[in-house]
Parts: C-alpha cells; structure tokens; sequence
C-alpha cells in the first residue's frame, strides 16, 4: 500500500479556444493525519472557500492509510468536511485509502475493502452525499458509480473510478480474490466506456478543453505484464490507461495534462510512461506528506502553455521534471 498518496488523476486535452482563464482547485491525498487535519479545517478549507472556484475536486483518500479504522464514523466525518469546502460545487473520486486498504491488519478494526465500498458509494452518492446543483452536468453515470461528466467555460471535466494498491488487484485480505478482481474489471469497463462517451461529446460539441481525473498513479504499477487470469495481481492493469491516454492526445491534438497522485514528487513533465506523444504532459500533484497543501489549476488556451499548477497557500509551483 503506499500510504502517503493515493490521489488522482487530471487529462487536459486543449482542443479549441478557451473563453477566459479558468481556474480549479484540485484536493488529494488530504487529510492523513491529525496535523494535516487540523491544515485542511484551519487553513486549506478558509482559502478555497475565499476563492470561490467554479468546482473543486477531491482525487481521493480522505484519509491516511495508517489511521486506525474505516468505520463509518471516520468516512462520515470526512465527507462531510469535503462537502462543506464548497457546497453544490465538489467531486469526490476515491483513493484506495478509502476502501481498497481498509483490510488490513495494521488497522485496529480491519474491514472488507468491498464492503467498505459499497458504504463509500452510500455515503457520498446518496441522499445525504455531495450535490452537484451548481455545476452543468453533460451525462448521467449508472446508479452507484463515481464518474461523472461535466462543463465550465466550455471546458468538459471528467472523473473515473481508477485507485492505488495496483488498482485494487493486490493486498485483497477479507474478500474472495476472485469477486474483488471482477469488481476491477467491472470498473474499467465503465471507466473506458465513461471516457470514450466523453471524448466523442467534447469532440461533437467543440469543447476547449477536456480534463480527467482519478485517484491512481497510472505510471507506476506494481507489477509488470497484461492482467489475465493466470497473473491477475503482480501484473501492470494502468497499461491500458496508458495507452487510452496517449490515443486521446493522438485524436484531440492539442495539449494533455495528466495530474495525479499515489506518489511523493510535486512535479510537472512530459514522461508519461513511454510516451511517444508529444502533447502529452503529467503533473503529480501535492499530497504524501512532500506538500501539505491543495493545487490550483489555471488554464488559458491564450497562453503558450495552457495550464498553470501552484499551490494554494504556499503558492508553489511543482518541479520541473519528475
């Protein structure tokens, strides 16, 4: 398990004129501790509650993977607190602090990671979850999915259910192995119809930009080989992410920003897992302990780069370089 960030994933794909600078807040991998914590309430929640940004999104784990339980006090409180960072205007994506490793034996009230999902999806997507009244939704998921699809100043923003712990195929201590490996293949398969839709309506529609996040670090799996039935663990399932990527920037044309998480760099480069694209960029976000801090992302199609990360208290730009 890497503890200190499993946080997410962001695609931009610049394919037209924006209208205006369009700035985000991005949240991941926060909070993990109780120090952290007490940063995210005092400090983290009263400034992006002053900016007031058109959406901020949460790439997953709200909590820190060595915090002692799962249990639905822990991940009530924590929704809450997200909620309230900017009602109607937040999107939630798990990490797999918040469910995948919630089995372990480290934990004083180890669970199963399944179950810990299907209260994950009762506690943010239902009655009393997150509301997205203030944003313009583009498609509607299935019941009981965290993807969703929508648009701000002509730019589509999209989220998938991708985690960390090799997406959820390794370190299954409480679940059958073969139920937890149908239920990742079950998600990839929503994930990769969710971003084909997507691609094709931002293409129809003209959009200016497209983003994508999720939680894991697709660069760096665990294990290496295609996922099959006879290696369906210590294999590399962000392969074919990967590859869907770079086909996105192949068809778009314009620049791709990848941001994501679930390791330590605050980070900004071109090297996207032999990448052969040249439009393709990746920011690895603040979070693991390296960045106590939330990330504005600013994009400007007028600009020679179109997208612009600092952080929000510190305002500290990411390496050059991963």
């Amino acid at each position: 398990m890497k503890t200190l960030v499993a946080a997410s994933l962001f695609v931009l794909l610049a394919t037209g004129s924006a209208q205006a600078k369009t700035t985000i807040v991005v949240v991941s991998d926060l909070p993990y501790n109780s120090d952290q914590h007490r940063v995210f309430r005092e400090e983290i929640a009263p400034a992006i509650q002053a900016l007031s940004p058109p959406v901020v999104i949460h790439l997953g784990d709200i909590r820190g993977g060595g915090e002692l339980s799962c249990a639905d006090p822990v991940l009530e409180a924590r929704r809450d607190e997200i909620r309230d960072l900017m009602p109607d205007r937040v999107v939630y994506t798990p990490g797999d602090n918040d469910w995948t490793d919630c089995d372990r034996s480290s934990l004083s009230l180890p669970m199963a990671e399944l179950d810990r999902l299907n209260r994950l999806t009762d506690l943010f997507l239902g009655p009393d979850g997150l509301s997205h009244d203030d944003l313009t939704m583009v498609s509607a998921p299935e019941d009981g999915v965290f993807n969703r699809h929508w648009r701000i100043d002509g730019i589509d923003f999209l989220t998938l259910h991708v985690v960390g712990t090799n997406n959820g195929r390794q370190y299954v201590e409480l679940n059958d192995i073969e139920e937890a490996i149908a239920r990742v293949e079950e998600r990839d398969v929503q994930n990769f119809r969710w971003l084909e839709q997507a691609v094709g309506r931002a293409t129809a529609d003209q959009s200016a930009a497209l983003v994508i996040g999720f939680q894991a670090d697709v660069t760096d799996p665990w294990g290496s080989g295609p996922c099959t039935t006879e290696n369906p663990s210590d294999c590399d399932p962000f392969a074919p992410y990967r590859d869907a990527f770079r086909e996105a920037a192949r068809t778009f044309g314009g620049p791709i920003l990848v941001v994501h998480g679930d390791s330590s760099p605050y980070c900004l480069d071109r090297d996207f897992g032999d990448n052969d694209v040249p439009n393709l960029w990746r920011l690895n976000s603040a979070g693991d302990y390296a960045v106590v801090d939330a990330v504005t992302l600013e994009f400007d199609a007028e600009a020679d780069v179109p997208f612009k990360a600092a952080t929000l208290l510190g305002n500290e730009a990411p390496d050059d370089g991963c």
